[in-house]
């Protein structure tokens, strides 16, 4: 058949810069993520610790105010590590990992269910783009109910206490900063990779959430059985309690993980969680 309209041009406008080509596919499961208004609801609530530690730091500071509510400063709690620790560290690591487990599963599993990674990869996206592209939405949820807080607790703690507190406590803004850092990377890194082998969601948040409680359970029953601290080094709580009492300078007890086979777990698990993912992450599948 004959072609008479020859009106096809190709594309002539501005390119998007190849640096930051994944921040499409962001933006769009951004979207996707906002529409659960359960989901919203849940991402406020994230932030009431905050709401309460804030209140407590302000009453600490504020004379008229405690005098209304007849409290003496003594009765405030003494702001230090131990307050970030139980205060911050806790709670919002608990609800990091719930974040984690809602989000996660739901960013690659349903792409692989509907044979849409030929679609994301035929153009001008790489893997290491879609990669990207899906972590910097956990990264940036979960950031953001962890270490956006916790450096707000810190600076506003820093202002109203003054030179002194910052002297001697002014290795938990950087404590904070790591610490959470390490946590959410390590977390967000492993619900991809297994997002990315369950197809379906329901299940892939089972798998997620089993597996660390299972290997929590398995490696407490060997530290029971034989009492030694390896059987910490398959359990995301202990090396992340080991890392977060170095870091805040707290007491160590005796017979816990040494930091650095922490430090060492930590990275290994994040590199074969990131190896699992590169492996399913490919334009085609064979199908035998």
């Amino acid at each position: 058949m004959s072609v008479y309209d020859r009106t096809y041009h190709g594309y002539k406008g501005p390119s998007t810069p190849t640096w930051s080509r994944f921040t499409v596919l962001s933006r769009y499961a951004l979207q996707e993520v906002f529409r659960s208004r359960l989901f919203v609801a849940y991402f406020v609530a994230c932030f009431l610790p905050t709401l309460v530690s804030t209140v407590i730091i302000y009453l600490r500071y504020n004379v008229e105010a405690m005098s209304l509510l007849q409290l003496d400063a003594l009765d405030i709690v003494t702001i230090d590590s131990t307050f970030f620790y139980y205060g911050v560290v806790v709670p919002h690591t608990f609800l990091s990992l719930v974040l984690v487990m809602l989000v996660g599963p739901a960013l690659i599993s349903p792409d692989l269910r509907n044979a849409a990674l030929p679609l994301y990869l035929s153009r001008p996206v790489n893997k290491t783009d879609y990669v990207l592209g899906k972590l910097t939405v956990l990264l940036g949820l979960a950031a953001a109910i962890t270490i956006v807080p916790s450096l707000f607790l810190f600076f506003l703690q820093s202002a109203l206490a003054g030179g002194e507190w910052i002297q001697e406590h002014g290795r938990i803004g950087p404590a904070m900063l790591i610490g959470f850092s390490v946590w959410i990377v390590v977390l967000s890194i492993y619900a991809l990779a297994v997002s990315a082998w369950v197809k379906w969601k329901p299940f892939a948040r089972i798998l997620f959430l089993g597996s660390i409680l299972v290997t929590a359970a398995v490696g407490n029953v060997f530290k029971a059985l034989y009492g030694a601290w390896w059987g910490s080094i398959i359990v995301l709580n202990d090396l992340m309690i080991r890392i977060w009492n170095q870091l805040l300078g707290r007491e160590i007890q005796a017979g816990v993980v040494p930091w650095m086979v922490a430090w060492i777990c930590l990275g290994l698990f994040a590199a074969f969680s990131l190896f699992m993912l590169y492996r399913r992450i490919r334009a085609f599948e064979v199908i035998s």
